[in-house]
């Protein structure tokens, strides 16, 4: 049995991201997962003038969790095309616990699970294309990716769909086979 590790990006206190995250651990069947909040570990905004003064300790906190699990899943916002502030801010200073192109999710690439949705259509999969492509660089290795497009018409009475239900069913057992 492998231990996943699973976080939102999203500061927003009714996130979508949390709720699709939590449907999607609830599949999960043959691994132990760890719910992870963000909101734990309260980061300044990173800047090089506030590094000066030391690393805060959230920081090596949130390091030693990731690093003591097997695997990731991220739900991911998207911003403007991108990843959101916040989850960028939290990259960035834990950036800097390493050397150089060393990974920080630890001496070995984990395997990840990227996850998005959205009220629009594409789900934030710009992001998500986005996140996949720089994974490598941040210690992951991107086994499964998915994006819940049209998310109010997909998530009634905090249900999915059943095709929904069964896209996400698939993923999650899919990233498990590859654990």
């Amino acid at each position: 049995m492998k231990k996943i590790i699973a976080f939102t990006g999203s500061n927003h206190s009714h996130s979508i991201h949390q709720q699709l995250l939590n449907i999607a651990v609830g599949k999960v069947m043959q691994n132990e997962v760890t719910m992870l909040d963000l909101s734990d570990y309260p980061l300044p905004i990173y800047s090089v003038d506030i590094e000066v003064n030391g690393i805060p300790e959230e920081v090596y906190q949130l390091k030693k969790e990731l690093v003591k699990h097997d695997a990731i899943i991220i739900a991911a916002p998207e911003h403007n095309g991108s990843m959101p502030a916040y989850l960028k801010n939290v990259i960035d200073w834990l950036s800097r616990l390493v050397p150089p192109k060393t990974p920080f999710f630890g001496d070995e690439a984990k395997p990840v699970l990227l996850m998005s949705t959205s009220p629009g259509v594409t789900g934030g999969a710009t992001n998500i294309k986005s996140m996949a492509a720089l994974m490598p660089w941040w210690g992951g290795d991107v086994k499964a990716t998915y994006s819940l497009g049209s998310y109010f018409e997909k998530m009634i009475d905090g249900k999915l769909t059943a095709t929904a239900d069964q896209e996400l069913t698939d993923i999650i057992k899919l990233f498990e086979t590859q654990l």
